[in-house]
């Protein structure tokens, strides 16, 4: 049974459509979690200097008022922002880690720990998705709407939670597909040197 599961995962490692899919897969989720992170952080920057030019305006002339619905819609796009981006940090390499230890121990028991250490990663960010998720599908049962928005469903904007930390688990599973394939004494090179790639080439 076991050597008939590896003929199949050696198949699908070694089939180029699957890999081709994998690879388009890959661009599309790095495009979405990029472009999220990017537009999400240029509306709010873009929403909070216009709340406070009006506020000022607003000093000499206080019939105009001020943007009630620009805190809490400015507040959502750095929180989008944030999580896409730590998502997208994922596949860049950019998360703090520590290869001081791991450099010590023998290049078995280095992949052995580096494949752990992403396993947990994926545990624990499969449990936020679910955790995210069931806050979404909460607040979508009792029907809160946003403070400011009192036409957008809360819910709306804190989708950003269950769909960032899937994109964040996909990643996290990808690292350890990676890493399973990889020559042992090549695994903690090849990190550091994704490391410092990724945190200087720009894509």
């Amino acid at each position: 049974m076991l050597l008939f599961l590896q003929k199949i995962f050696l198949w699908i490692h070694h089939n180029p459509k699957i890999g081709g899919f994998f690879k388009s897969l890959d661009r599309i989720i790095a495009g979405i979690n990029k472009s999220v992170a990017v537009f999400g952080l240029a509306f709010g920057i873009v929403i909070v200097a216009l709340n406070v030019s009006v506020r000022y305006i607003a000093g000499f002339y206080p019939d105009i008022g001020s943007l009630t619905w620009a805190e809490e819609v400015a507040r959502y796009c750095f929180l989008w922002s944030a999580f896409f981006g730590s998502a997208y940090g994922f596949r860049k390499g950019v998360h703090i880690s520590v290869t001081t230890l791991i450099e010590k121990f023998p290049p078995y028991l280095a992949k052995t720990c580096v494949i752990f250490s992403h396993l947990l990663s994926c545990v624990f960010l499969f449990f936020m998705f679910y955790a995210s998720l069931m806050v979404c599908v909460l607040n979508y049962e009792i029907g809160y709407m946003s403070e400011a928005l009192h036409n957008v469903p809360l819910w709306v904007f804190l989708l950003c939670l269950p769909i960032a930390f899937l994109g964040a688990t996909y990643r996290s599973s990808e690292k350890v597909y990676e890493v399973s394939w990889m020559e042992a004494h090549k695994v903690v090179k090849n990190a550091e040197k994704e490391m410092i790639h990724d945190s200087v080439i720009k894509d």
